[in-house]
Order: structure tokens, then sequence, then C-alpha cells
């Protein structure tokens, strides 16, 4: 996204800038454990652009994340508190190339 249309966006719409640490995850039995149905806490299937987020953000929520882009909160985790955020992805190991980063990411509320 080119960084005018990012300014555009946060000066025109009610977004929220945060340093957040984004891990990755996929719909399996080792990131999932037993929720690994398919299914996010929303009721949505686990496909596609989604983040996982802290309960102080709403589910269907927009979020902006570099490298990954533009995303709608669809569920939650044991571990996703605070400044934390969860990014779907289609493989185990394409969530491992991910890792652990820390990122700022735009949240529209």
């Amino acid at each position: 996204m080119p960084g005018w249309l990012l300014i555009l966006l946060v000066a025109v719409q009610r977004v929220e800038v945060r340093t957040c640490e984004v891990t990755a995850y996929c719909p399996c039995k080792k990131c999932c454990g037993r929720f690994a149905d398919g299914v996010t806490a929303s009721g949505v299937p686990a496909i596609g652009p989604i983040v996982a987020a802290p309960s102080n953000v709403c589910f269907n929520a927009i979020v902006f994340v570099p490298g990954y882009g533009l995303a709608t909160v669809q569920d939650r985790g044991g571990a996703i508190m605070g400044n934390r955020l969860d990014v779907l992805m289609p493989t185990h190991w394409a969530a491992r190339e991910w890792g652990r980063q820390v990122l700022t990411v735009l949240v529209w509320r």
C-alpha cells in the first residue's frame, strides 16, 4: 500500500496506530490444539487474510499489517493479549517462516 494512501486513510477514518508483536499461525493441530476445526472464534472459516487480536479489538475490525496486508479480525487466542496479533497463514511452514516480528500496524475501529 502506498504511503500517501495510508496517510489519507489515517486522516479520513478513525484508525489507531500500534506497535505490535506479530506472530503467525495456521489452522493445524500444532498451532490451534483442540480448536483446530477450521473455524475461527467469530464462526467464519479459517481461510483468507484473518487476524487474531485481543478482545479489546472487536470482530470485523480491519487491520493493516506490513508484509501481510489488509485483514479482518475474526479470531482470538489464549496468548493474544496487549499489543500482540496473530496472522493466519495457509500452511504451518508459512506460519513458521513468518516468525515473530515487531511491526507498526493500523487498526480501523
